[in-house]
């Protein structure tokens, strides 16, 4: 598998491992894209392929996106992917400052979506090594 396609698909299995935890907020969204794509500080990189990714997540309809309510619960936004996407992106160019935890918009997984991230979570070349720990038998 090419280093591209793997990049995306670790942010992708990373998206939807935090969707089945809880509601995502946009925030961490971002921070993921911007680990795997090492971009550090460049705001406006960052935000372009935040927006890249989560219009592929909804469009692949692994996600939805909507406000989280009182009680914690989740509220859709009923609108077209196009539209979700601009709104987002209005209001993050608004801010005039960095992005804050549960700003803006929030992420829950679809049925769909857990079983892509089962599917993901078993593929061999996504399973991250960490070369600290490893058995020496």
């Amino acid at each position: 598998m090419k280093k591209n396609k793997i990049i995306i698909l670790k942010i992708k299995l990373n998206i939807l491992t935090w969707c089945i935890e809880d509601y995502t907020d946009l925030l961490t969204i971002s921070d993921f894209v911007n680990s795997y794509y090492l971009i550090n500080e460049d705001t406006i990189i960052i935000k372009e392929n935040t927006l890249k990714t989560i219009r592929k997540l909804l469009d692949d309809g692994v996600i939805l996106a909507g406000s989280l309510q009182k009680g914690n619960t989740f509220k859709v936004w009923k609108r077209k992917t196009d539209e979700i996407i601009k709104e987002i992106e209005i209001k993050w160019d608004n801010l005039n400052r960095p992005l804050h935890p549960h700003e803006i918009v929030w992420f829950d997984i679809t049925e769909k979506g857990s079983k892509e991230f089962e599917y993901l979570n078993n593929l061999p070349e996504l399973k991250e090594t960490d070369p600290f720990y490893f058995d020496d038998k």
